[in-house]
């Protein structure tokens, strides 16, 4: 827990003062996987010097753990934007943008800090030289915020409990992500000084295949006019326009996605890849013909056309999975209502238990988003759509190790507004929609602690004496590490003056939160259900149930609707070459050698990650003592 208060310190930190790396843009951020590989490092030595002393495997793994249920949570995945939101009506409302004339009566000040001078305009110009920060005027946002966003974790900690089983034995996802720190962490309980991963020649050449570039591109931090290796730079270096109207296309290179999604079957790495190709030529040739759909005055052109049918896909992926859990969930449902015949038939927590959890959960949810303003109807409607993508994009990331897959529609805001329309909402709708679906609440489109929470159980599988303290850790280490960020973004406020901090949530973020919600008040073209959208989204439902259809009935279909579900997303945008790199070099080695050939390349792919890894904290460090005013960015999308 002390590894992720830290880290998200030094995230918050690294992002918005020293401005030398955005460490938080995937579900599985380089913030996490930094001190977890310092800790493999400084465990090595250790073992190496004085093996008594070493942490055991057991251990590295909950350092793996709990850093990743927080990593998401600091700087420009979450805590930055939840700074800058949440304090920005009074220091920002002026005449020009009406916040005061349409918002300050309804907004929900009881999850706001304390509206004073003393409080808010201190935080944005910074605190004067001797005077104490005036933490009491935070204490209630702080909890509110912290409290529901505990709730959404223990929510998607039972789900997972209650798919657990169903998952791992049934269908036997690979969890690539575990996978890793297990390689990583599976000599320190042998009585070798070196685990064999680290004499492993194969994870040598993967790790100085990308560290040896980062050592000659910061060998020019000091000598400018030495031509720089742009192999891994970030995707801004790496745009391909196609055509006029077509999206733009992505070379990026990373070497985590290379390494993470190694383990991932073939069938699906060639469908990330190969629809987001159809993607780039639908959306294209949507846009050169200006085909659109809806009802007059709010048609939805291609880009949102491309969102609506790849929700519907992602809405069926959900519902599939329930379908294919069916007899796994009567056996849950049975432990409830009778109780379990044996232990292995209960969860990690009894089924009782977590369902009892999952259901006081969404009721303090919804509970908390009613007092945003939000009517009943929608809270609970746009709680499903909520859950409906977490739960999505938790099971594929186990299944696929690619930690760049996020919710489609985001939180649902847009996706529920489609279906109902606008012109019944009321200002308090308007109100409790915009904090909802700002990135003040719960991340953006990182999702924190979700996608690491089926990962949790499932490393610590054998650990049957300690369930409930192997549960209940996961939303510990999240409440210590959301709070250790949201004090330290306080901090900055006061300490550095609010308005001169870096990210977009002190920049534009927050007043375009607000902004959002008085447009949406006074706009006069309120949008009607629409029920052309309402066939794309259809539509895109039943060609995923089409693609699963193939799947399950011809042996040799290649194409799984997974790639389908997330062909807009950034993940599948900015890294589809990468992923075709990978399935093109797997595709090879199983070709060429086969299993052995697979099993004995696995070192490599280890290798690149944790070369990358070592890449940017080296990076860091060489900024932080040499460059402290003056950061280079070698992280980012």
């Amino acid at each position: 827990m002390a590894t992720g208060a830290l880290l998200n310190i030094y995230s918050d930190y690294t992002g918005m003062i020293l401005g030398s790396a955005s460490l938080v843009k995937s579900q599985l951020p380089i913030a996490m996987l930094m001190p977890f590989v310092a800790w493999v490092v400084i465990n090595t030595t250790i073992k190496f010097v004085r093996p008594s002393l070493a942490l055991r495997s057991h251990e590295m793994l909950v350092i793996y753990s709990c850093s990743w249920i927080v990593g998401t949570v600091p700087a420009s995945g979450w805590t930055t934007y939840w700074g800058g939101i949440v304090s920005a009506p009074v220091y920002h409302a002026s005449p020009e943008n009406a916040w005061k004339e349409h918002l300050f009566d309804i907004l929900p000040w009881w999850n706001l800090p304390h509206r004073s001078d003393a409080i808010i305009r201190t935080y944005y110009e910074g605190i004067p030289a001797g005077q104490a920060i005036p933490w009491s005027g935070w204490f209630g946002s702080l909890f509110w915020w912290t409290a529901v966003s505990v709730a959404l974790v223990i929510v998607g900690l039972c789900i997972a409990t209650i798919f657990q089983k169903q998952w791992e034995h049934a269908e036997r996802l690979t969890f690539p992500l575990a996978e890793f720190p297990l390689e990583l962490t599976r000599g320190f309980d042998s009585d070798d000084r070196i685990p064999a991963l680290f004499r492993n020649r194969v994870f040598w050449t993967g790790f100085f295949s990308v560290f040896a570039v980062f050592v000659y591109n910061i060998t020019g931090y000091f000598y400018p006019d030495l031509p720089r290796l742009a192999i891994y730079d970030d995707v801004n270096t790496k745009v391909v326009t196609l055509a006029r109207g077509f999206p733009q296309a992505y070379l990026r290179i990373l070497p985590p996605v290379i390494g993470f999604t190694f383990l991932c079957n073939l069938e699906i790495l060639l469908s990330l890849w190969v629809f987001r190709v159809f993607a780039i030529l639908q959306e294209g040739l949507m846009t050169r013909v200006g085909f659109a759909v809806g009802l007059q005055g709010q048609q939805a052109e291609a880009a949102e056309i491309m969102t609506l049918e790849s929700h519907g896909a992602l809405v069926f992926l959900a519902i599939y999975a329930v379908w294919v859990a069916r007899h796994h969930l009567a056996g849950v449902w049975r432990c409830v209502k009778e109780g379990p015949r044996s232990q292995n038939d209960d969860g990690w927590i009894p089924y009782r238990y977590a369902l009892l959890g999952l259901i006081a959960g969404c009721v303090f949810i919804i509970g908390w988003f009613r007092g945003l303003g939000l009517s009943l109807g929608l809270c609970v409607c746009h709680l499903a759509l909520m859950l409906v993508g977490y739960f999505t994009v938790s099971k594929f990331i186990a299944l696929t190790g690619f930690p760049y897959l996020f919710p489609v529609g985001r939180k649902g805001g847009e996706i529920l507004q489609m279906f109902t329309g606008t012109a019944n909402l009321s200002n308090s709708d308007f109100i409790g929609l915009g904090f909802i679906n700002s990135n003040a609440f719960f991340g953006n489109i990182r999702i924190p602690a979700w996608p690491a929470l089926p990962h949790h159980l499932r490393m610590f599988g054998r650990a049957t004496h300690q369930r409930l303290l192997v549960f209940w850790s996961a939303p510990a280490a999240f409440a210590v590490g959301m709070v250790a960020s949201c004090v330290f973004i306080v901090y900055l406020g006061y300490a550095y003056a609010g308005q001169n901090l870096g990210l977009t949530g002190f920049s534009t973020g927050h007043i375009r939160t607000y902004d959002g919600m008085v447009t949406a008040m006074i706009n006069d073209d309120k949008t009607l259900p629409d029920p052309g959208k309402a066939t794309v989204w259809a539509l895109g439902f039943g060609f995923a149930y089409l693609l699963t259809m193939l799947g399950n009935r011809l042996s040799w279909w290649p194409l799984h609707p997974l790639g389908f579900a997330f062909q807009t997303m950034g993940g599948s945008r900015f890294y589809a070459f990468s992923i075709f790199l990978v399935w093109l070099t797997k595709l090879a080695i199983l070709r060429i050698g086969g299993i052995a050939l697979y099993n004995r390349s696995k070192p490599y792919f280890i290798g690149l990650v944790v070369g990358y890894v070592v890449s940017v904290a080296t990076s860091a460090a060489v900024d932080f003592i040499w460059f402290p005013d003056d950061g280079h960015g070698v992280h980012n999308w």
